[in-house]
């Protein structure tokens, strides 16, 4: 069977087993990834914003089994999908305590949805570092885009998922309630100066980049 989903590439770090794919989903074509070490085969499901049924086919064509929901915000393009994921899956949400708000009121998530943390959810504050299904992860705390903005940063597969926080060229808007194009702006560069230049950069929508690219775009390797 061809797979319907994409199986994208690591950086440069120690660990060669774990994998990531990109489910790209719903109206305004956000990416979900699936990220998993394919010796364990626990995934990591992030920012699943639509199409439930199908990101559920794809676990299963993985043949995986999905043991947390980590979201890099709380806008409803990266969330539609928990609902079916929960009901399938009983996982638990990983977002930044600053976002719950977001989850809890479709006027902060730019939807007519409401979907509230449960007890077993876990509210983040940013600098954690998590071990899920054997892959570490460190929490990189970047507000901007939303005041709970986070990335997630696998230094061992050598990439960061950035939300909308980090694009190719580009960064996340700021107009929409809670955003700071200064908090942004500083964290922008708390990326490019924290990460290592190699560190390959998966953004919530379009292509991907690198640490050393988005350097140069902003005049800092001159």
């Amino acid at each position: 069977m061809k797979s319907r989903f994409r199986q994208l590439g690591c950086g440069k770090g120690e660990s060669m087993s774990i994998k990531i794919d990109c489910i790209r989903v719903g109206m305004l074509e956000t990416n979900c990834y699936m990220v998993y070490d394919e010796e364990i085969k626990e995934a990591i499901i992030t920012d699943p914003g639509d199409n439930g049924d199908f990101i559920i086919e794809c676990i299963e064509e993985r043949g995986v089994t999905p043991v947390a929901i980590l979201l890099t915000h709380g806008h409803g393009d990266h969330i539609f999908a928990i609902p079916a994921l929960r009901e399938k899956y009983d996982l638990p949400v990983y977002v930044h305590e600053l976002d719950e708000p977001m989850l809890e009121n479709g006027r902060f998530n730019l939807s007519s949805y409401s979907i509230p943390l449960e007890e077993k959810d876990i509210r983040l504050k940013g600098g954690e570092e998590l071990t899920i299904g054997g892959m570490r992860i460190k929490v990189l705390f970047t507000p901007g885009h939303t005041p709970g903005g986070v990335c997630y940063y696998f230094e061992d597969a050598g990439f960061v998922l950035s939300g909308d926080t980090m694009f190719y060229r580009s960064w996340g808007r700021t107009d929409f309630p809670g955003g700071s194009e200064q908090d942004l702006m500083r964290s922008l560069l708390k990326l490019m100066e924290e990460l290592p230049p190699e560190t390959i950069v998966y953004p919530g929508h379009e292509m991907a980049t690198k640490i050393a690219d988005e350097r140069r775009m902003h005049g800092l390797d001159r």
